[in-house]
């Protein structure tokens, strides 16, 4: 019984994390791709996940930078 227990909350983990990635990715993308005003910024964007410091992150043409945990 522990087994299976052990089991679903690693499965559950998993999922979990894999839907965080997901769907992280996703709202950032669409934060990044919007400046302030809600108009569409050029597409010098460019994304990834950063440990350090920790969070999605998009980098902009200009060299500026903006990270976060859920966008």
């Amino acid at each position: 019984m522990k087994w299976l227990i052990a089991v679903v909350v690693v499965v559950s983990l998993a999922i979990g994390t894999v839907l965080y990635v997901r769907v992280g990715w996703w709202r950032m993308e669409t934060a990044c791709s919007r400046d302030a005003t809600g108009d569409t910024r050029p597409s010098g964007v460019s994304y990834d996940w950063t440990w350090q410091p920790v969070g999605f992150t998009c980098t902009f043409s200009d060299g500026s930078s903006q990270t976060s945990l859920w966008f």
